[in-house]
């Protein structure tokens, strides 16, 4: 066998994924010979969170690369050098949750296994659970990468072969390009939220208990999403749009799609983890983020979440580390604050924690963009983004009082601050539109102006910096280059999604970029 066919079948073993004429998973629950499906989706709901939001993915690429922090002693990964064990893990992380959501669908079609599964909720409810997390799951790819490696429950495309080794002994995968992608995710995510039927999809699920309207409603949203995304590109958009709000999106925070994680070290949030388990302290929230929540950069006033996105420093000052030149430079800064304790919890204690696949307040931003940037829709998803942080209504009332008009802007400058810990759809986002329009741009000179005491005294001081990126880059990626290995054990089909890109670098444009 080719080495690319061992590479991909290791994928599915995480599922436990083998079939038996008779399906035997409860007479020994330790060693089943079919994994139940709960399981399987609670799993892949957690992990997938644990995958994209920990201190390497985000820590390390997403969060610097749309500045919501920067790095406090090693700046490459700020100035666009991502690390190759990064990228060839989120790979790996992703197409092996996506098997894992293939079995679920696999166990719910296969007639030696799908009676078995029918007790932990309809079949054709867990197979419409599945599609729209692999959706969620292979947009991260798309968005990531660009062409890759796709499959689809719906389609015969020829092109859409990834995780279906084991199902049509597939050796070379081919690279589905954007376009097919993106189009059959639109009409994945619809075909899926038409197929529920009754009030329940099924057991072992961590966003909304099973409730069949919640999941309508987030499909339904993520359509929205995408679809939204697309509209510069694809001809087919607004019918999608049109049809997903119609069809029901999120109407309220108890509609968010999230992962709650408990306050204790065991099943921590993953940047608990970092901060206080693993004792990676390299990130602080940025200069450019702090000043923009402290109503210093750009057009709003003083965001009552800064309280609770930053922590006081030891001087009690909330500072932002700044994006500049070197390691030394930053390692020489000693005022920076950590992240809210909301967030990453305190050295004692993790939070309660929720971490977002997809909120309500996204959703009112969209709206307000789809209707010529609505104020109503945009103080709605300021609301919305508040109250699901704790705000108190005083605070939220007082604060969109002094908001400026709706304006392309300001509503995506509020998006943008309301994506903040989703650095992904944050980064998509600023490719799409260019905002936020505060970033630090490659190769800028800034002054940064902060406090801090001395003797008793509060002392004002200022210094100059200037980003430096690595790559001679002018803005940031448009992509990741496809991971090395990728070369060694998908040759042929790399080279293909290269030539049909049009090339292999960060500042390759994805195809809703052109």
């Amino acid at each position: 066998m080719k080495m690319n066919f061992f590479k991909y079948i290791m994928l599915i073993f995480a599922g436990l994924t083998f079939f038996a004429c008779e399906v035997d998973y409860l007479s020994d629950p330790n060693e089943p010979e079919v994994a139940p499906t709960p399981g399987i989706l609670n799993r892949v709901q957690k992990r997938l969170m644990d995958d994209t939001r920990d201190e390497w993915f985000s820590g390390r690429q997403m969060l610097l690369w749309v500045q919501y922090w920067n790095q406090v002693n090693y700046t490459e990964e700020d100035r666009f050098q991502y690390r190759e064990s990064v990228n060839q893990g989120a790979w790996d992380d992703l197409y092996k949750n996506a098997q894992d959501l293939w079995d679920i669908i696999d166990f719910n079609t296969d007639e030696a296994t799908k009676g078995d599964m029918a007790q932990f909720g309809p079949n054709v409810n867990q197979i419409a659970a599945a599609r729209v997390m692999l959706v969620y799951t292979y947009l991260y790819a798309v968005e990531l990468w660009g062409d890759v490696p796709y499959a689809s429950y719906g389609s015969d495309n020829e092109s859409f072969q990834a995780n279906r080794l084991k199902a049509d002994d597939i050796m070379d995968v081919a690279y589905a390009s954007q376009e097919d992608i993106y189009v059959d995710m639109l009409n994945e995510l619809d075909e899926a939220e038409a197929s529920i039927v009754g009030d329940y999809v099924m057991d072992g699920d961590n966003f909304f208990s099973g409730d069949a309207t919640k999941w309508k409603r987030f499909a339904n949203s993520l359509r929205l999403r995408i679809a939204n995304r697309l509209k510069g590109v694809y001809s087919g958009a607004q019918t999608h749009i049109d049809d997903a709000i119609a069809s029901g999106v999120m109407e309220s925070n108890e509609d968010n799609a999230g992962v709650p994680y408990e306050a204790n070290a065991e099943n921590g949030s993953p940047m608990y983890l970092a901060y206080y388990v693993e004792n990676r302290t390299d990130f602080a929230p940025s200069m450019q983020f702090v000043e923009l929540l402290k109503g210093n950069r750009g057009n709003f006033s003083a965001d009552p979440r800064l309280d609770i996105f930053v922590a006081d420093n030891a001087d009690g000052f909330k500072i932002g580390i700044p994006l500049t030149a070197s390691n030394g430079i930053v390692s020489s800064f000693e005022h920076e604050s950590f992240p809210g304790e909301a967030i990453i919890g305190t050295a004692s204690k993790a939070p309660a924690y929720t971490e977002i696949y997809m909120e309500y307040a996204e959703v009112c931003f969209i709206m307000s963009e789809l209707n010529s940037w609505d104020q109503t829709w945009y103080e709605e998803g300021v609301r919305a983004s508040m109250e699901r942080w704790g705000v108190s209504t005083e605070e939220i009332d007082a604060y969109i009082a002094t908001l400026p008009p709706a304006t392309e802007e300001n509503v995506m400058m509020q998006k943008y601050i309301a994506l903040y810990m989703q650095p992904m759809e944050a980064w998509s986002e600023y490719r799409r539109t260019g905002y936020p329009n505060t970033l630090v741009k490659p190769n800028e000179e800034y002054t940064y102006s902060w406090q801090f005491m001395r003797g008793g005294a509060v002392v004002d001081t200022s210094a100059t910096y200037t980003f430096k990126p690595i790559g001679g880059l002018t803005d940031v990626p448009a992509r990741n280059k496809y991971p090395l290995n990728e070369a060694s054990v998908n040759g042929a089909s790399l080279s293909s999604a290269v030539s049909a890109m049009g090339g292999n670098e960060q500042d390759t444009e994805l195809w809703w970029m052109e």
